[in-house]
């Protein structure tokens, strides 16, 4: 592995024993180096592949727009969210989540402040990705001397979904996230109230409704015997009402079939939380 070029003493651009041009982080490995330089790899913590001509132009963009300094606290919350969440993110976190932090402190140097919609939900659906988001806000804050708001976690929480994700990006993470916000929103029309965010139904709830969405999204499908489903549709009618609601928004919206399987334990779900929350 040789050093292109020296970002500062702590993250340098170089090339590794692929052939393949990467960013590196870790504490002096770029101090006194010279570009052709063997890379001191003992001192590398992080190691982000720029994938092709495209990764490469995209750094030398980002660079034009943000700092080192933002590339090196994205790094270190990429670093923790990875040991603490159990994610193997990949690479294009770095890009991402830099330019994100990039423009996030120009706005905080502005006193610009917005939230996004999904915020309420992300909550919901990512709890433990929130709790982290929530803690790298605070150590930013802390860091750059801003006061940085509490929604901005939301941000966060919807890069590493992203980026912990085989799927298409993030329009794709967005729509999922999306069908998930509706599904609760269906579910808290028909029923006329909120559901508690703490409440243990809602969150086992919440999770069913992750996987059953993924399994749409996939083409996956769950299917029963037909006299258990008129069974649980008989002895929890508002519910099977819900889940049906549910189920003509799904194919309506986006063409999905959802299988008697589905609408069955989308029954027993809402049912659970409904009673106990």
């Amino acid at each position: 592995m040789k050093l292109m070029k020296a970002l500062n003493n702590n993250v340098a651009l170089v090339q590794d024993k692929n052939g393949q041009e990467a960013v590196v982080m870790g504490k002096g490995v770029a101090f006194n180096a010279k570009p052709g330089d063997p890379v001191r790899e003992f001192l590398i913590e992080k190691h982000f592949v720029l994938n092709g001509d495209g990764g490469k132009k995209d750094f030398d963009s980002l660079l034009k727009r943000i700092t080192v300094d933002d590339i090196e606290l994205a790094s270190g919350i990429i670093r923790e969210g990875e040991e603490l969440l159990g994610y193997r993110c990949n690479d294009s976190i770095l890009l991402t989540l830099s330019d994100h932090l990039g423009m996030l402190l120009e706005r905080m140097k502005k006193g610009i402040h917005f939230g996004t919609p999904l915020e309420w939900d992300i909550k919901l659906i990512y709890p433990k990705e929130y709790q982290f988001a929530k803690k790298a806000v605070a150590d930013l804050s802390k860091k750059t001397g801003y006061e940085i708001p509490e929604q901005e976690a939301a941000f966060i929480v919807l890069h590493f979904i992203n980026a912990n994700s085989s799927g298409k990006g993030m329009e794709e993470t967005m729509m999922y996230t999306k069908i998930i916000q509706n599904i609760l929103n269906i579910s808290k029309l028909h029923y006329g109230r909120e559901f508690r965010e703490d409440n243990f139904d809602v969150s086992r709830f919440v999770t069913h409704v992750r996987y059953f969405v993924k399994r749409q999204m996939k083409g996956e499908r769950l299917e029963v015997d037909e006299s258990i489903a008129a069974v649980i549709a008989e002895k929890c009618p508002e519910d099977h009402k819900c889940a049906m609601k549910i189920s003509r928004f799904l194919h309506t919206a986006y063409g999905w079939e959802v299988s008697e399987g589905e609408e069955l334990y989308l029954t027993l779900h809402l049912n659970r939380m409904n009673v106990h929350s």
